[in-house]
């Protein structure tokens, strides 16, 4: 039984030996190994979350930003719009006052001939009428004469 203990007792001597050696030459590093390996891990996992922040961060500003282009782009194409459609609005009531004040001249324009030849066409009857006057009176004719003379009279000058 002796012979149990003392084995026994040498194992046990020589696991604690095992033990401190290896835990001095291989946990040791092992375990600084780990542990730096679980904090680089970490640190890369802070800088992707920070990395996914700052995208995110990004992204709503972009897309803030776009919004606003868009509705600045809305607003420019609305007040040229509004402008094209003032511009038209003038032109057309241009050509309608430059239309109107054509008709008024050229009624005006016609009017004015209108007399003119109605004037005319009163001298021109009235020397006719001297004319034939003077013819009757010149002939002393009787009334059936005189009639027949005006006649001819007015066809010769065309007047029916």
């Amino acid at each position: 039984m002796l012979d149990f203990s003392v084995t026994f007792l040498i194992t046990v001597v020589n696991v604690t030996f095992l033990y401190v050696v290896l835990r001095k030459i291989l946990f040791k590093p092992v375990t600084k190994f780990m542990e730096d390996r679980s904090a680089r891990i970490q640190k890369d996992l802070d800088s992707a979350k920070n990395t996914v922040a700052r995208a995110q961060a990004l992204e709503s500003e972009y897309s803030e930003k776009l919004k606003a282009s868009r509705e600045e782009g809305m607003k420019i194409i609305q007040a040229a719009r509004d402008k094209a459609r003032q511009e038209h609005d003038e032109i057309v009531a241009e050509a309608k006052a430059e239309a109107e004040r054509i008709v008024a001249t050229t009624r005006a324009a016609i009017e004015e001939e209108r007399r003119t030849a109605t004037v005319a066409l009163r001298r021109e009857t009235a020397d006719l009428t001297i004319r034939a006057a003077t013819k009757v009176v010149r002939e002393n004719l009787d009334s059936e004469r005189n009639r027949k003379l005006v006649e001819s009279f007015l066809e010769t000058a065309g007047v029916s």
